[in-house]
């Protein structure tokens, strides 16, 4: 199969069918009955919406006939097939206005005028779609197509405008509607920021059945994150009147901090299903709730935002200030990141209910954790981080165990304030922690035992 090399395929090269057609399509047979189990479970768990078991459909149907094309062919069936999903969730009518106000954006980024006036039309357009999405200007489409749009443009405009300058990859049609329609994308206004070098970079990248394999287990991971979350959801959150004794205060923490594995289950079901058109992505998140540290926690919690900021935002920020020194300049680019962190998550909130927060919660909780990982930036660079090529021993170890239950429980407070609806309520629900009863320290003993036995292995 010509996409089984290591390399950057040549499509061009490949113009026929494989030979050994019933060879290959035996081998998708595997993939295609764990794929089938994975949809009995969406469809059986009612996991997130039917939209989402649609396009799950639509991609297992789409993909054994992917995987046979000849491979010139495969990204413009993947384009096609992603319109396709367009048309199935939001219908002809506001499909075609989605698919319309995409190629307007796409089609701003190769004016042949200079990159500044390019962004003037841009930042004009993103204007003119913000009033649509306030009712201030009126337009006959669905308000449910906005956030969609945003978050297929919002973020992934800049990374392909970045690329188009820098010349870091080619822009041919059917790479770039692949880009910005991708198939699951039409489900999700919460999407992974993909980096469109590494888009086309990882295209069958390696041999074909071991990108599916990866991705039927990153599909499979995605549900298990949905199904925990569930769980945590349904039986483990409290209000904030329900957090009275001290044990109830522990696992509201820790609830709201569980919370987030919706979000790592749809980034991992979202990069599992793009794995099977041969998109060998890297991973989106890496063992975050075992984090030794804050700034180990920011390196694997939502990986594809941390390098989206670092690519455009640290690294262009840290050159500019390096004429003040190293440290000021470390320091200024990562202060820089968390604020335009905040301010970008505010303007996400946006495009999903039409309001752009500011509040003190945001504020203390981008301000923390940025301080936090300027503070461990620093001790990284004056001690230099531990770098080795040799594989990992999974041992325990009493300092490690100590600073990841310590990382935890500090990002647990950070949620919990991030999360409430007022400063008010979550300083109240602190005063829980004084009825301390024998169940409570029950509790947290063997929490705490049980965080020391996971953190302290190097997993």
């Amino acid at each position: 199969m010509a996409s089984t090399v290591a390399t950057i395929p040549d499509p061009a090269q490949d113009d026929t069918l494989p030979t050994t057609w019933w060879a290959e399509a035996s081998r998708l047979i595997p993939v295609l009955l764990q794929l089938g189990l994975a949809g009995l479970v969406i469809w059986h768990f009612r996991l997130e919406s039917r939209g989402v078991f649609k396009i799950f459909a639509l991609a297992v149907i789409a993909f054994p006939i992917h995987a046979l094309l000849p491979l010139r062919y495969r990204m413009a069936f993947f384009t096609a097939v992603s319109f396709t999903g367009i048309g199935l969730i939001f219908g002809l009518h506001d499909g075609a206005w989605l698919v319309g106000a995409g190629l307007t954006l796409i089609l701003a980024c190769h004016l042949p005028v200079r990159l500044a006036a390019r962004i003037a039309i841009l930042l004009a357009l993103a204007t003119g779609f913000a009033l649509a999405r306030t009712g201030v200007l009126i337009l006959p489409v669905s308000a449910a197509v906005w956030p969609i749009l945003a978050s297929m443009f919002m973020f992934r405009l800049a990374l392909y405008l970045h690329a188009l300058r820098h010349g870091a990859a080619p822009a041919t049609p059917a790479r770039t509607l692949a880009y910005f329609f991708m198939l699951p994308n039409v489900c999700y206004p919460l999407f992974p920021v993909i980096d469109y070098t590494t888009f086309g970079r990882t295209y069958y990248d390696a041999d074909a059945n071991a990108v599916y394999e990866r991705g039927v287990k990153w599909i499979v991971r995605g549900l298990v994150h949905l199904l925990l979350y569930r769980l945590v959801y349904l039986h483990f959150t409290l209000e904030v009147t329900e957090v009275r004794t001290l044990g109830s205060l522990v696992q509201s923490m820790l609830a709201i901090f569980f919370l987030y594995l919706r979000i790592s289950g749809q980034f991992h079901l979202i990069v599992g299903l793009l794995h099977l058109f041969g998109f060998h992505l890297p991973e989106t998140h890496r063992l975050y709730f075992l984090a030794s540290s804050i700034t180990d926690y920011w390196r694997r919690i939502n990986i594809y935002w941390k390098d989206f900021m670092m690519k455009l935002v640290y690294y262009p920020g840290f050159f500019r200030l390096r004429r003040f020194g190293d440290r000021t300049a470390l320091v200024g680019a990562t202060l820089i990141v968390f604020l335009a962190t905040w301010v970008l998550h505010s303007y996400q909130w946006f495009w999903l209910r039409s309001e752009f927060p500011v509040t003190v919660q945001d504020i203390a909780f981008w301000g923390l954790l940025g301080g936090l990982v300027v503070v461990n930036s620093l001790r990284e660079a004056r001690r230099g981080r531990k770098r080795t090529l040799a594989a990992p021993k999974r041992d325990w170890n009493a300092g490690r165990a100590l600073r990841t239950v310590g990382t935890f429980t500090l990002l647990c407070v950070l949620w919990s304030l991030w999360s409430t609806e007022s400063l008010v309520d979550w300083l109240w629900s602190w005063s829980a922690a004084a009825n301390v009863g024998g169940r409570d320290v029950v509790l947290v003993v063997t929490l705490l035992a049980l965080g020391l036995a996971i953190g302290g292995v190097n997993w």
